[in-house]
């Protein structure tokens, strides 16, 4: 729901804007009463040149910081819509504290622990045996992981947050080969075990199996490591008469996540196989061999030699290894959220109100039409509320739709406004009307292409500039004979303008 604290301060803005439009209205009236009874003395060319590019430079400047004034409702727009977005990430962060995080699979794992001792001589020259306690951790020589993901949406209230399920399979071969070992006193080979690292163990579906040699193992939880990558998981005691000199590895588990999936290339020689049900994958980190992405799901394939990296096959948990060297990664990626989407909107808010004031402008001085400074602080207004239309309609119906109705009940409710203000000066309110119409739907189908494309929003935003610019100048092009035709210093009907 919308902070409602928010909105009234809002309110509050543009009720002081109107405030400050009249009092900028009545000070600029008596400052060209007396600029008037001054320029009352002067005669010929020098007069009349004053009196025609009076009223369009002071109107211009009132105009112009009004401009800046709008700067301010546009602000606590976005500013409101970045604290939505803060909330929306919130909820996403519970969500994956109640389902499970993003998962790094590190697996599976050989782990031997051993047991040192070490001859020291104390101060009083006597000697002493301090044992110690460590644990060798193999990597397997060839390894095959497949994870198959299924995505889902965990929604509270108005949010939605992807999650995913992924059917875990791995195999592996070890071969133990102990390096040598100072002051070792003996190898626990009857109490080697096998080790499976995830990153958030509350993930864990029901009934993962290991087994060696076709033979399924009694699961414990945690790793018993220390290593990065490796702290939390599950284990899986060996058999005590286990031949460690070659055997082989079997596991499976269905795992829940959120977003993000990663696998660390453990093996001599590692192949990494990700699949999906879902069509926006962004890979990381280490790119995949190969990738299948349709109109709904994807797969990759990694392909991994240990010659990448730069840790060996056997290690102490002891020892500072950084596992996290080359990384398989693939994100369920959500192009662009709603908010995203709208934040990026509201930063061209005040280009909007900048292009459609310029265009109220020069109607004013090509046409014929008086516009208040108050209906400028109006529609002004209308169009910061577009972006509150948007983000109130975003959080319940599709970005597009939202977009879609925003905009039109901004468009037409301006272009009626206008044609009704401009109607009692001109017999074109409703030609005015639509051109401020057309000129407002243009501004925001072009909008739209922008947040939806991305990697060219600076060339379209260029060149709707350029083309804004070209109209402009074409449309203004023979000014000044419009306003020396309009404007009669002798009669000094330029006073009446200047009480628009």
């Amino acid at each position: 729901m919308i902070d409602f604290t928010t909105v009234l301060v809002i309110l509050a803005v543009v009720l002081f804007l109107g405030v400050c439009a009249i009092v900028g209205l009545v000070c600029l009236r008596w400052l060209y009463g007396r600029y008037a009874q001054q320029a009352s003395g002067l005669t010929g060319d020098l007069s009349g040149k004053i009196a025609n590019s009076n009223p369009l430079m002071i109107k211009a400047v009132i105009i112009g910081f009004l401009t800046l004034m709008m700067l301010i409702p546009t602000a606590l727009v976005h500013d409101l819509m970045q604290e939505r977005h803060s909330l929306y990430r919130s909820v996403l962060h519970e969500t994956d504290q109640e389902w499970g995080q993003e998962q790094t699979l590190a697996a599976p794992i050989l782990v031997v622990p051993y047991t040192t001792e070490t001859r020291v001589t104390d101060s009083n020259g006597k000697d002493r045996i301090i044992a110690g306690q460590d644990k060798l951790v193999v990597l397997p020589d060839q390894l095959r992981l497949d994870s198959d993901l299924t995505h889902d949406f965990r929604e509270r209230s108005i949010y939605k947050s992807l999650v995913y399920t992924a059917d875990i399979k791995g195999s592996a071969s070890f071969r133990l080969d102990p390096p040598p070992i100072k002051n070792l006193q003996k190898i626990h080979y009857d109490q080697a075990y096998i080790a499976i690292a995830l990153t958030d163990n509350s993930g864990i579906g029901s009934s993962p199996a290991v087994r060696v040699n076709g033979k399924k193992l009694e699961l414990m939880p945690g790793t018993g490591l220390r290593a990065p990558y490796l702290v939390s998981g599950f284990s899986a005691k060996l058999d005590p008469t286990q031949d460690l000199a070659d055997f082989s590895v079997q596991f499976d588990t269905t795992l829940r996540g959120s977003r993000n999936i990663r696998a660390i290339p453990l093996g001599m020689n590692t192949e990494i196989n990700i699949s999906a049900d879902w069509p926006h994958p962004s890979f990381r980190q280490f790119l995949p061999k190969s990738r299948d992405i349709t109109n709904d799901s994807f797969s990759a394939t990694w392909e991994v030699s240990h010659l990448s990296r730069n840790y060996p096959q056997v290690f102490r948990d002891s020892d500072d290894i950084n596992l996290g060297e080359i990384i398989a990664e693939a994100q369920l990626f959500e192009p662009v959220s709603h908010y995203g989407t709208s934040i990026r909107a509201a930063k061209y808010g005040i280009m909007f109100v900048a292009l459609t004031y310029l265009m109220l402008l020069v109607f004013e001085f090509t046409r014929g039409v008086r516009l208040h400074l108050v209906q400028y602080l109006l529609v002004g207004v209308s169009l910061s509320v577009f972006y509150l239309l948007l983000l109130t309609l975003s959080e319940h119906i599709s970005f597009s739709l939202s977009y879609t109705l925003a905009a039109s009940v901004t468009v037409f409710s301006i272009a009626s406004y206008i044609t009704a203000a401009t109607k009692a000066h001109s017999n074109n309110g409703l030609a005015n009307g639509l051109a401020i119409g057309v000129l407002l739907s243009a501004l925001y189908g072009f909008l739209y292409s922008i947040l939806q494309m991305e990697d060219y929003a600076l060339t379209m935003g260029s060149g709707l500039l350029l083309t804004v610019l070209l109209v402009m100048m074409y449309m203004t092009r023979n000014l000044n004979k419009i306003l020396t035709n309009k404007t009669d210093p002798r009669t000094n009907t330029d006073h009446e303008i200047m009480k628009t």
